[in-house]
């Protein structure tokens, strides 16, 4: 489905500017106004295109982060440097998200009501850091688990 999402967005930004009327129409003019003048707003709405094209981007590579440690759970090998490494990005990249997504809706905010739908959950979530800090903590214990695996494999 992300790929729906920047599949989609990324298309809407040539559209705006090929036919900006389009997105003008449907706005007020005093939006408009507030922005400056048409080009402007066109160039602020087409920056919170790319920041979720960015949003989305980096959901995918969380998501194939948690496949290949998935997979490698799968087979077994749960206690790896490799899984070790996979869950500390995959915290930073839920930071990030969780930061951009904040950024988002302050953006989408600034931009006015007609913007809203820019707001793709934006705003502080108390699950998402709750998550980013988990995520700190199991890669922690992953990592205590690996040196026990590899002192165990040493030994025997």
């Amino acid at each position: 489905m992300c790929w729906l999402g920047i599949l989609a967005a990324l298309c809407a930004v040539p559209l705006v500017f090929h036919r900006p009327a389009r997105l003008l129409d449907a706005v007020d003019a005093s939006v408009v106004a507030e922005h400056g003048d048409a080009p402007h707003l066109l160039l602020h709405f087409s920056a919170g295109l790319l920041a979720i094209v960015v949003l989305l981007a980096l959901g995918l590579v969380f998501l194939r982060h948690l496949q290949r440690l998935v997979r490698s759970v799968r087979e077994q090998q749960p206690f790896t440097q490799g899984n070790v490494g996979r869950l500390r990005r995959m915290a930073w990249l839920m930071l990030a998200m969780e930061v951009l997504s904040i950024l988002i809706g302050v953006y989408s905010s600034w931009m006015g009501p007609q913007f809203a739908w820019m707001e793709v959950g934006g705003g502080m979530s108390i699950t998402g850091l709750v998550a980013v800090l988990m995520l700190f903590v199991i890669a922690h214990v992953f990592a205590v688990g690996t040196a026990m695996r590899e002192d165990l494999d040493g030994v025997v």
